[in-house]
């Protein structure tokens, strides 16, 4: 089962009861104030504060992030700018976190969403 729990600029969140068999993932980059999910363009990141945190490297769609994070204490998932979108508490448990992607058909592209 899963539940979407919100989005935050071009990050979906969605809590899932279990990781998927066989995935390849590697480390995400880290700052003093956590995981970095997404870039913003603005030079912001959307971060998630602690946990178990892995990027998946395969089945991605192109243009496409996702990540996996398991939380076994609450955490909070923020966007480290001035006026920044509005953060989750996140309880403990297993989340996905996808990085949405637009197509352009002029360009027959796909790419990262513009936050």
């Amino acid at each position: 089962m899963k539940k979407v729990i919100g989005q935050q600029g071009e990050v979906r969140i969605v809590k899932i009861d279990a990781m998927p068999n066989g995935i390849e993932t590697k480390a995400p980059e880290r700052t003093a104030k956590g995981f970095i999910i997404s870039h913003s363009e603005s030079g912001h990141h959307h971060l998630l504060t602690g946990g178990d945190v892995m990027e998946r490297t395969d089945n991605v769609p192109a243009g496409m992030q996702r990540f996996y994070a398991i939380l076994k204490e609450p955490q909070q998932f923020i966007q480290d700018a001035a006026n920044p979108h509005g953060g989750y508490n996140l309880d403990p448990g297993i989340y996905r976190f996808d990085v949405s992607r637009e197509y352009d058909p002029f360009l027959e592209q796909a790419r990262r969403v513009a936050d």
